[in-house]
């Protein structure tokens, strides 16, 4: 995939945006340069919103995204548009995706997605008929997901200093095994072998001949379960005390130093302040439509099911009326007038009318004489309201709208079950700021206790499930004295499927080990020329990555800098972009990040150049130096521009190089 051109209308700071970001093969770099507030990390919202759509969920969020330099608009638009290529089937194929969002006449937010694929053409917007918008968004989410998954996408393009953030602690090792499982495709094979064991575990309950045997074997099956469960929600917690413990360690040691930390936990209430309110934001935005659906429950319900039952009745009815209605003619005394009064003017005209002509009497004399029908037309007691609404029952598409709010519930629950714990702790830092009594410190101590308490637990639940396993082993073993083929099949499912995992990651594994070695040795200033291997487990239910001196001992993550994990976990990304599925784009902002003087001048020479077939990387100059990293970076360049942002117009403009200095082709 390689992106061709940006184009960005009334988003944010950019009132017109057009970039072209087409690279050549040999100068795979885009650098645009950018001070701090100048427009950059917008640039790189613009490229996402593109690709994957933005989330607009209320009139005040549109009006939020809207570029504040042009106000007189009458009917402000939201375009981002986004060109690129991409192998579909070994066919380079062309494609530029439009994205458009305004505020309809009852100030709510609409879209309408264009994508057009070398002229074949997906169109929805949320006027769109149901069933046709959902077969147009399939087709344009299937090509999207071919170039680069949404998912994947934070692999490729992300910010660097928030990579360098995540990296603290004893959190590296889980990084590493995230971005492995997801960009090699590997955890999709633990998913199945996970449905296989559940399949299995059912399947044998069916067979126990002993109703006794079979509700042991059943609450057996349960407790693990329940243990696996109790497992998933102490690891959660673990997880969130470890990221309690990341964000607030900095902070911690300076209160703990008797330092002045003021500043530092304003801008953290602002933080957690901006999720708070985006969490209750999607919240009001799904009861929304939860109230919606209520109100209109009868339709989504009653009114397909009463569609399919008598569409073949009502299309007869309203066929044979319309029939009936069209042949007769329209011989009402006001019609009979005027066709006579037609045929006077029409004589007239000829001068074969002689004398006066009474108008209602002649009427009268033709309708007198007009032939009586006896007939009585079909459904002529319908009127013509009924009629639209037989009309409208029977040709309108109903859809099931309870799929979509269900895939939402989850994830707001869980958004929601977080709150609590965000609005304490910026409660918590408030008490900091106004007074100043350091009550941070025992809280995070208190959060030190429940991580080694947490971990305990999670120990005991494991030794509990390992316990239940082997009893529930015990009935597999019955089992084998009555054979069944397709229980066989289902026995092997789940080991197939870990071992066809596990040997994906083998075949790989040596590549991956040996291209961050190499790049290791290269760029990792604190171990340059001084790892001997790196090492990657062979089992993923137990993934592990570890370094190894020259010397023989193994240099652990845990102790490494922060500058020094962010090189670790960039060059993972650059080794598994080349030996994964998808060949992306790299987008970095602040491509940086902490890194210090000697890594950054390793990282331009030897992991910018060849990092992917196309590298966008968004800095200031204080990140990339006119005078030393640029000039590295120049052979390898094929565009650069720099965002030029006027406070008083709140616009930004992009101008051709970078901070003034033209790039020499």
């Amino acid at each position: 995939m390689l992106i061709k051109r940006i184009r960005a209308t009334n988003f944010k700071t950019y009132l017109n945006l057009d970039l072209d970001l087409s690279v050549v093969g040999d100068r795979p770099i885009i650098l645009i340069g950018g001070a701090n507030g100048g427009g950059k990390t917008t640039l790189f919202e613009a490229i996402y919103g593109a690709l994957y759509g933005l989330s607009v969920p209320s009139a005040a969020r549109f009006r939020e995204l809207l570029n504040a330099g042009d106000p007189g608009q009458k009917d402000p638009k939201i375009t981002l548009e986004i060109q690129f290529s991409g192998q579909v089937l070994n066919q380079t194929q062309q494609y530029v995706l439009t994205r458009t969002y305004a505020l309809n006449t009852d100030h709510k937010p609409v879209e309408s997605v264009k994508l057009n694929m070398d002229g074949s053409l997906f169109q929805y917007g949320t006027a769109t008929p149901p069933v046709q918008r959902a077969e147009q968004q399939r087709q344009v989410d299937k090509i999207i997901k071919a170039n680069l998954p949404q998912e994947l996408s934070r692999y490729f393009l992300f910010d660097a200093m928030e990579a360098g953030n995540l990296l603290k602690e004893d959190q590296l090792n889980r990084v590493i095994r995230e971005n492995i499982e997801n960009v090699m495709g590997f955890d999709k094979y633990l998913r199945l072998a996970r449905a296989s064991e559940a399949v299995t575990q059912e399947w044998t309950a069916q067979r126990l001949r002993v109703e006794k045997e079979k509700q042991e074997y059943l609450a057996l099956v349960n407790k693990k379960r329940d243990l696996e469960a109790d497992y998933t929600r102490l690891r959660d917690a673990h997880t969130g005390a470890l990221q309690y413990a990341v964000q607030n360690k900095d902070l911690y040691d300076g209160l703990k130093a008797g330092l002045n930390q003021e500043t530092t936990i304003k801008s953290r209430i602002d933080e957690l302040t901006r999720q708070i309110q985006a969490t209750a934001e999607r919240e009001t935005s799904y009861l929304s439509q939860v109230e919606a659906l209520t109100k209109s429950m009868e339709s989504h319900l009653g009114m397909p099911h009463m569609a399919d039952a008598l569409r073949a009745e009502v299309t007869l009815l309203l066929n044979t009326r319309n029939t009936t209605t069209d042949a007769g003619a329209d011989l009402s005394p006001g019609g009979v007038e005027r066709i006579v009064k037609l045929t006077m003017n029409r004589l007239a005209k000829q001068g074969l009318l002689s004398g006066v002509v009474d108008l209602p009497t002649l009427t009268a004399e033709v309708l007198a004489n007009l032939p009586k029908s006896t007939s009585v037309q079909p459904y002529d007691f319908l009127d013509a309201a009924e009629v639209r609404a037989l009309e409208t029952l029977v040709q309108t598409a109903y859809v099931n709208p309870f799929l979509g709010l269900s895939a939402q519930q989850s994830e707001i629950e869980l958004a929601v079950g977080h709150l609590p714990k965000l609005k304490a702790q910026a409660e918590e830092l408030k008490a900091q700021v106004a007074g100043k009594d350091y009550t941070l410190l025992r809280a995070y101590e208190d959060n030190e206790a429940t991580i080694r308490r947490l971990a305990g637990e999670m120990g005991q639940v494991e030794n509990e499930i390992g316990q239940v396993e082997k009893k529930i082993v015990q009935f597999d073993i019955q089992m084998q004295d009555e054979p069944d083929p397709r229980f066989e099949v289902l026995k092997r499912l789940k080991p197939f499927f870990e071992d066809a995992a596990n040997q994906l990651l083998r075949a790989k594994k040596r590549e991956i080990e040996e291209r961050m070695r190499a790049d290791l040795n290269k760029n990792l200033v604190a171990y340059k020329d001084v790892i001997d291997r790196v090492v990657l487990s062979e089992d993923l239910r137990d993934l592990t990555f570890q370094l190894y001196h020259v010397a023989g001992n193994e240099i652990y993550l845990s102790q490494l800098n922060t500058a020094s994990k962010q090189v670790v976990v960039q060059v993972l990304l650059k080794a598994l972009h080349e030996f994964g599925d998808y060949d992306p784009p790299v987008m970095i902002d602040t491509v940086m990040g902490v890194l210090g003087s000697e890594t950054r001048e390793a990282i331009v020479k030897n992991y910018f150049p060849d990092l992917s077939s196309q590298t966008i990387l968004l800095s200031s100059d204080e990140e990339i130096r006119l005078v030393k990293e640029y000039r590295a970076l120049e052979p390898f360049i094929s565009k650069t521009y720099t965002l030029v942002r006027d406070r008083f117009a709140q616009q930004t403009s992009v101008v051709p190089g970078y901070f003034g200095q033209n790039l020499a082709l």
